[in-house]
């Protein structure tokens, strides 16, 4: 009860942690049986064949299955379980900001996994209200953890830890933070006005009043409302820098850290960090190309998605340049990183054709569309929370996971996610082939099913490839009692590291720490090779000679 009840912020991130963990293999055998349906429809699945064999549960199948990938896996893992255990212990604090309010969120977050999971298993009609308030719990869940994060980044600074000063992981949480209570805010009031439609009579999303009140030149007569189209994706395109943003704060951090330089242009990072947050948050629109928009309006939303592109690549030029002759250690935790650069980059390009209005209908397909939001969100993000699990896993459990069964789940998953997705950029543009004079056509379509075949069977290779991981972590738990690892052994500059491993109770104790540097103090050639943030000057002089 100690555990379940506990305040520590610590204990909290541990817990979204686990809930993470659960949910994203949850996800992942919803997926693989997504994918033995596409490939082979007319086979009998034993789970699915014991439910109602409908259009719509299978499209519950696929709702239940992008639920707890982007709400309790994208959005929990990065931002409130590697946020909530590492942000006070970065910055020097010895609490977040609000603890009762940190564990109603957690609570409340489980809540609503527990109803978004329990309204697959009930009818059509009542699942869409259960789903529709476990979002709106996990809105509000996100909204205090987003509150608290900022609080705790703006109050709870160590002496001497200027914003100059924050690590780049504590700018893309804070950052993270405040887009979330910008856009979980729009969420929790289009579900609440879409449950009192269903439930109370209201007529918020009436179509008759909707449509009624609309220019002709904005809303096409005789189609759909809308507006619960608006506020979804409003939401929703921002949700996707929500998951990402973090995930280009762990990256920079490794980088850094395992090529043993400070982090190239840092300030321009932090800067290009705001403009992701500032310009993802105003591209909601490209989503809506085909609902009769303004004639003008395309093109300023599509303007707006490709000049993402502009702070993704000072990104990329950081990364890039940090890495410039650089003494890399490749350890499983930098192959995962560099993973996401490569991946990243494959989807982000994609990307670029999908916010071209006048390019749309060449490219966007189904496939097209899930293989560039797979590749971007979903498998990048996923190998930065990979990456980070394995760099802080001896802060987290006070033991370091097995490196050579880690870089073997590397590359067989590296492996496998590219043999999913890049062939499904492919069957989306091959959809096109109504284009083409029949000949073609029937070769493209037998063309389409081997890839399809292909895609099932990389989906199933990639899956058990997660096996390793899974014996991995828990081998290595079961383990750890008797192994002796050092309390900083990747050599790292940041508060974190200035702790036992794994961190104590009351992290700094009686004596709070000064930081008297930087995050990011490496130079090449010295011994040490690292400066710690916390370490007087007439110390590290001390520890240098």
């Amino acid at each position: 009860m100690r555990y379940v009840f506990s305040t520590r912020h610590k204990t909290i991130g541990l817990q979204y942690l686990w809930l993470a963990l659960a949910s994203v293999f949850v996800g992942m055998i919803l997926s693989t049986l997504l994918r033995l349906h596409a490939g082979w429809p007319g086979a009998s699945i034993p789970f699915l064949s014991a439910l109602e064999n409908s259009p719509e549960r299978y499209a519950a199948i696929r709702l239940l299955h992008g639920s707890l990938m982007v709400f309790f896996v994208l959005t929990a893992a990065p931002q409130l379980g590697f946020g909530n255990y590492l942000l006070p212990l970065q910055i020097g604090a010895s609490e977040m900001a609000f603890p009762a309010l940190n564990l109603l969120s957690f609570w409340m977050t489980f809540a609503s996994l527990f109803g978004m999971t329990g309204s697959f298993f009930v009818p059509i009609d009542s699942g869409i209200n259960i789903w529709l308030a476990s979002a709106a719990l996990f809105s509000l869940a996100a909204l205090l953890s987003a509150l608290n994060f900022s609080t705790t980044t703006i109050e709870l600074r160590a002496s001497g830890m200027t914003l100059p000063r924050l690590p780049v992981t504590v700018w893309a949480w804070f950052l993270n933070a405040i887009l979330s209570m910008l856009i979980f805010s729009v969420l929790l009031a289009g579900c609440t006005a879409l449950l009192s439609d269903r439930l109370l009579g209201s007529h918020f999303f009436s179509a008759a009043t909707f449509l009624a009140l609309q220019p002709q030149n904005l809303v096409r007569q005789g189609s759909l409302p809308v507006l619960w189209q608006r506020l979804f994706w409003y939401f929703a395109q921002a949700e996707v820098y929500v998951a990402i943003l973090p995930c280009f704060g762990f990256t920079t951090h490794l980088i850094a850290t395992f090529a043993r330089k400070p982090v190239w242009k840092e300030r321009l990072v932090v800067l290009a960090l705001c403009g992701v947050g500032l310009v993802g948050f105003c591209v909601w629109g490209y989503h809506m190309f085909a609902t009769g928009m303004n004639p003008y309006a395309p093109l300023v939303f599509a303007v707006l998605a490709s000049s993402l592109g502009v702070p993704a690549c000072f990104l990329l030029a950081s990364w890039l340049g940090t890495l410039w002759n650089a003494r890399i250690e490749l350890t499983t935790s930098m192959l995962f990183t560099i993973g996401f650069i490569s991946l990243f980059i494959a989807g982000g390009l994609s990307g670029i054709f999908l916010a071209r209005h006048d390019l749309a209908r060449a490219a966007v397909s189904e496939d097209f569309v899930i293989g560039h939001f797979h590749l971007v969100m979903g498998v990048a993000a996923t190998f930065a929370i990979l990456a980070a699990l394995f760099f802080w896993f001896p802060k987290l459990f006070g033991c370091r996971l097995s490196e050579p069964l880690g870089k073997v789940h590397f590359w067989l998953t590296f492996a496998g996610v590219y043999s999913i997705f890049m062939p499904m950029h492919w069957l989306g543009l091959l959809s096109q082939s109504r284009l083409f004079p029949d000949p073609q056509r029937a070769a493209l379509a037998s063309a389409g099913s081997s890839f399809r075949a292909f895609v099932t069977v990389a989906t199933i290779w990639t899956v058990f490839a997660q096996l390793l991981f899974v014996y991995n972590f828990f081998a290595t738990l079961l383990r750890r009692r008797h192994a002796v690892e050092p309390d900083n052994p990747w050599n790292a500059t940041t508060l974190e590291w200035s702790v036992a491993s794994p961190a104590p109770e009351n992290n700094f104790a009686a004596a709070p720490p000064m930081v008297y540097r930087g995050a990011y103090e490496f130079s090449a050639g010295a011994s040490p090779d690292f400066a710690p943030q916390h370490l007087a000057p007439e110390l590290l002089v001390h520890k240098v000679s």
